[in-house]
């Protein structure tokens, strides 16, 4: 390995550390967050219903990569999936163990690279991602790897969005939905997000995102077939009945769920 090779190794090992202590810090409240924690029956129930689109049936085998507090991987275990975890971050699996514990949930997670999940070749029925690739390095990277530990005929599944375009309108919509959390519930909007500093922001090719067309790209380049995006407005419907008006206010970004199979 060439000098200029290991150092770029070495950028995105801490790269990850910084994103993986981020994370760490906002695993607290994260699941009080609309969008993050499933609030309602009725989200619930949304959930199932876009997934069962997706992977129809019973006992397949999931891997959750970036799986955060796991509130997806209990929605897949119990309908009745076999289901792994991982995260970089170690306190947001320590919630994720706690709950799966509390409900008799038999998952297993682990720490683990998004980038590079430590399995074999040919593991998993189906590798899932929720709102991970703008906070990858990689993203490109990953999605090879994720085909590669997939199974014949498996299916790579990811919902993920742009909340923050970097348009004037964007931002302007953020600090809108910022300042009337602050003012009508009393409530730091950023408590329970990860704050990424501009130098670890410039790290990563998707923050603030990752566009539906690029993530298509990502699939096709990586070998998927049979690519197929879903709506998602039923969930999103649902998460905006419990959400507080400024965080309603920047919801209006594109939101999707896109799957291929391999």
């Amino acid at each position: 390995m060439s000098s200029s090779e290991i150092q770029t190794k070495n950028s995105e090992v801490q790269v990850k550390e910084m994103v993986a202590h981020k994370w760490d810090l906002a695993s607290e409240t994260f699941d009080t967050h609309a969008g993050h924690g499933i609030q309602t029956q009725k989200e619930r129930d949304a959930w199932k219903r876009a997934f069962l689109k997706v992977f129809p049936g019973k006992s397949l085998k999931i891997l959750d990569v970036g799986c955060g507090t796991g509130e997806l991987s209990l929605l897949f275990a119990e309908m009745g999936h076999e289901v792994a975890g991982i995260d970089i971050s170690g306190q947001m699996l320590k919630i994720a163990k706690a709950k799966a514990e509390a409900l008799g949930a038999d998952i297993t997670f682990r720490e683990g690279d998004a980038e590079n999940p430590p399995f074999d070749t040919s593991s998993y029925d189906i590798v899932f991602s929720r709102h991970l690739l703008w906070t990858l390095p990689n993203p490109k990277v990953a999605v090879e790897n994720w085909n590669r530990i997939l199974r014949k005929n498996g299916k790579v599944v990811i919902v993920d969005g742009v909340w923050d375009s970097g348009t004037l309108g964007s931002r302007a919509r953020k600090n809108a939905g910022a300042l009337l959390t602050l003012l009508l519930e009393r409530k730091d909007p950023r408590k329970g997000h990860s704050d990424y500093s501009d130098e670890l922001k410039a790290q990563l090719p998707h923050f603030g995102g990752a566009p539906l067309e690029k993530v298509n790209e990502y699939l096709s380049n990586s070998g998927f077939g049979n690519i197929q995006i879903f709506d998602l407005k039923e969930v999103r419907d649902a998460q905006k009945e419990k959400m507080p008006l400024g965080e309603r206010v920047v919801r209006s970004y594109q939101y999707y769920l896109i799957c291929g199979r391999k």
